[in-house]
């Protein structure tokens, strides 16, 4: 039921139909719960907004998106807030707190105002980071990477980015320059997305082609219980960071192909008729 419910959500998503265009009373039925494992509660909460270019050909042309940042004693998670708000409204369905179809709407909301793809876990004491990240489809992928040891030079020139000093460093990610603002005064070695090891806080990072930016917004000490987590097993299958990508790039180049290429999944040919090759622009080249 739920993959059913989900899809159809995502084939209006894709072809920007309006919310008024599902009927939310047919979706009756058990809804399951979004499995999660939950690591360990957080102690600061960072809120950075995400804007991005969907198409490098046009990098002024970005969208907007809320991306969090959850920071442990031992885990870090980073996650777009609109799936942190899907996930949030499952559950509470799961649990009987929330009706179906009130809640569908807010489930479409939360799904279109996503930017981000990726849920990240990074585990610090194993040096490792979990990704968990869907490729165009509602399926989840799973894949594990050391986290990356990123080569900063510490740059001359300041700024003032939400009230906090903050001084230059350059890296380079997976196949893109970046330029970040970082606040000594804030004494934690991370970052949005998989940026880490400056000393300070980052407050901003953008790429050199102007394609990506993320800038913090909200900084706070977390007085109620804001779990670190990751979805469970069950929910997602393991793969790797290289075939996680190709599934991606072959989305872009033919989103219906990819959605019914294995028979679980019918689109009717006039929805398909409606679907078109997106732009592949990824935050990560290499």
């Amino acid at each position: 039921m739920k993959k059913n419910i989900i899809l159809h959500i995502l084939i209006v998503c894709t072809t920007c139909l309006s919310a008024q265009t599902l009927d939310f009373s047919q979706l009756k039925g058990r809804w399951d719960s979004t499995k999660t494992v939950q690591y360990e509660p957080a102690q600061y909460q960072v809120v950075y907004e995400y804007k991005y270019a969907k198409d490098a050909k046009y990098p002024d042309a970005k969208r907007t998106a809320t991306t969090i940042l959850r920071i442990g004693q031992q885990h870090n998670m980073f996650i777009d807030y609109g799936q942190l708000t899907f996930d949030s409204i499952s559950a509470s369905i799961a649990k009987g707190k929330s009706q179906v179809t009130s809640s569908g709407p807010k489930l479409l909301v939360a799904l279109k105002n996503k930017g981000l793809r990726e849920l990240i876990l990074l585990n610090r004491a194993a040096k490792k980071e979990f990704i968990q990240c869907n490729t165009g489809g509602i399926q989840k992928y799973q894949y594990e990477e050391g986290i990356p040891q990123l080569e900063w030079e510490l740059l001359q020139g300041d700024s003032t980015i939400a009230g906090y000093r903050c001084q230059k460093a350059k890296t380079r990610l997976f196949g893109r320059n970046y330029i970040a603002w970082y606040a000594p005064e804030v004494e934690l070695p991370y970052g949005p997305y998989k940026f880490n090891g400056l000393p300070g806080l980052i407050f901003q990072v953008q790429d050199t082609e102007n394609n990506f930016i993320f800038t913090l917004t909200g900084l706070q000490k977390v007085k109620g219980y804001a779990p670190i987590y990751m979805h469970d097993k069950s929910d997602v299958i393991k793969s790797s960071r290289k075939a996680v990508r190709q599934m991606y790039k072959n989305y872009c180049a033919d989103p219906v192909k990819a959605l019914t290429g294995d028979g679980s999944i019918s689109v009717s040919a006039d929805v398909a008729a409606t679907v078109n090759a997106k732009p592949y622009n990824p935050i990560e080249l290499e």
